[in-house]
């Protein structure tokens, strides 16, 4: 399994970023073009997160896949025009047209897929459903979704109403049912007829974040959608997100 550090120019983000880059051009039996997967780092996390706290490579030499981790910083995967941040651009659009053109990777939607834990797990869902006709699969650990409980604060007075939040989100009294929320982008995909991504979905049983999360599925559930939601004992830790990696690679997808 090949290793690659890549440094290139992004027009979505206008300076220089930086890759990890999983590709298993050396793994007996493995034919490119491969299948691929964007995995997403959460909050305070980089391009190295699952490259030093997780045992990915093992998992993706095992399928014969290419992983690509992107840096997504603290912007929660989300365009920020005002600061030259456009992170949903750069990751649904641009980072998949600029790996294909440098990799051997597949061009197929069902080869090609958006992961992330908690943070990023939020960019998965909000990123891989606003550009399904990308991405035919979506894996999901202990997503941030917290669009119900920031509006909820933000009700409670300016007390509640963090900067970094406003600086994230906008207009923070309305979040939900607009195309922040993963579920109103689903419930638009499934009413325009168009195909949803498969999606896999997990949260730990002492995260705080199971109820946001099991909210999301039931919503999912009522569309018709084809996803996994799976428990497990563990809370928003490595511990968690380590077995989940090695069960969706290995099992689920």
């Amino acid at each position: 399994m090949a290793f690659l550090q890549i440094d290139c120019k992004s027009a979505s983000l206008q300076r220089r970023v930086h890759l990890n880059v999983f590709l298993p051009s050396d793994v007996p039996g493995a034919a490119a073009p491969y299948p691929s997967l964007y995995l997403l780092h959460g909050i305070f996390g980089s391009s190295v997160s699952w490259v030093t706290s997780s045992c990915v490579q093992r998992y993706a030499e095992e399928r014969k896949l290419c992983v690509v981790m992107p840096d997504g910083e603290n912007g929660f995967y989300l365009d920020h025009p005002e600061t030259l941040n456009l992170f949903s651009s750069w990751v649904g659009k641009e980072l998949v047209e600029v790996t294909r053109a440098m990799l051997p990777l597949s061009h197929r939607r069902e080869d090609t897929y958006l992961g992330g834990f908690s943070m990023g797990g939020y960019g998965a869902l909000r990123n891989g459903l606003l550009y399904a006709d990308t991405f035919g699969a979506i894996l999901a650990f202990s997503s941030a979704l917290i669009l119900s409980e920031v509006e909820r604060k933000a009700a409670q007075g300016p007390g509640a109403d963090p900067s970094y939040m406003r600086a994230m989100f906008g207009n923070l009294s309305r979040l939900t049912d607009t195309d922040l929320d993963p579920a109103f982008l689903a419930r638009r995909l499934v009413e325009d007829g168009r195909p949803l991504p498969r999606m896999y979905l997990s949260c730990g049983e002492q995260d705080s974040l199971l109820e946001a999360n099991r909210d999301f599925a039931r919503a999912l559930e009522q569309m018709g959608a084809d996803f996994t939601f799976r428990t497990a004992p563990g809370g928003h830790d490595w511990d968690f997100w380590e077995q989940e990696i090695r069960y969706v690679l290995r099992q689920w997808l």
